[in-house]
């Protein structure tokens, strides 16, 4: 069974690879309202991080793993750049 790559912009309609924290993340990237934005970012991030905890050291995630670390750093970029976070 191959592994499929997760792609981290919004998936329109399909269904979700990492349910427990994809969907918090794909709400921030279909957003346009800058406070809800600011609302979703932190939303987003405490499930990645809790869900990277969850699977941290174990193999059979990996992509998973590399697929959190890529939303991750997506939402840092909107942190900086369209929230204007320094």
């Amino acid at each position: 069974m191959a592994v499929r790559e997760f792609d981290p912009s919004p998936s329109s309609g399909s269904s979700l690879n990492y349910p427990a924290w994809q969907r918090e993340y794909e709400a921030v990237l279909t957003e346009s309202d800058t406070t809800t934005i600011f609302k979703l970012v932190e939303i987003a991030e405490a499930a990645a991080l809790t869900r990277r905890a969850d699977i941290d050291g174990n193999a059979s995630h990996h992509a998973e793993y590399r697929a959190i670390e890529q939303a991750l750093t997506r939402l840092t970029e909107i942190k900086r750049y369209r929230l204007r976070f320094l």
